[in-house]
């Protein structure tokens, strides 16, 4: 089983029934808090459309996308760090202004996912993320 339905199949136990006909976005409302979420949470809203732009900017699916940020997550929270999907999705989000082509954001949040870990901030790595990119001439 893939560590993004285990999360989800945890999350649907503690939180009650998420039918896997569910949109994504809701789907990751409910892992992001832990409990139920109504579907017209704004949170619901802001996943959508931070899948929306992230999915534009990036090569992966919204469900690649999905996948990669739970799993994310699932690291920080092992290495004793709690930090929600919506902060980290956003703060990729602000990375890049617009598509830049062949640009993975599996590459960028695992790059996040170290700078996080070595004790970096949120907006510590993010901003070093937009510093890098600077430098590097990518936009």
């Amino acid at each position: 089983m893939r560590p993004t339905y285990m999360a989800l199949l945890l999350v649907c136990f503690l939180a009650g029934p998420v039918s896997a006909d569910e949109p994504i976005e809701y789907k990751l409302a409910v892992i992001d808090a832990g409990r139920y979420v109504a579907k017209d949470d704004v949170s619901v809203a802001r996943f959508r459309s931070l899948l929306r732009q992230l999915s534009d900017k990036f090569v992966e699916s919204d469900q690649r996308i999905a996948d990669i940020t739970v799993k994310g997550q699932s690291m920080l929270r092992d290495e004793g760090m709690a930090e929600t999907m919506l902060n980290m999705m956003e703060g990729i989000n602000k990375i890049f202004y617009s598509r830049i082509e062949n640009q993975k954001y599996a590459e960028y949040l695992s790059v996040y996912v170290v700078l996080r870990t070595k004790g970096q901030t949120h907006s510590e790595a993010i901003s070093g993320l937009q510093a890098l990119m600077r430098a590097l001439g990518v936009f």
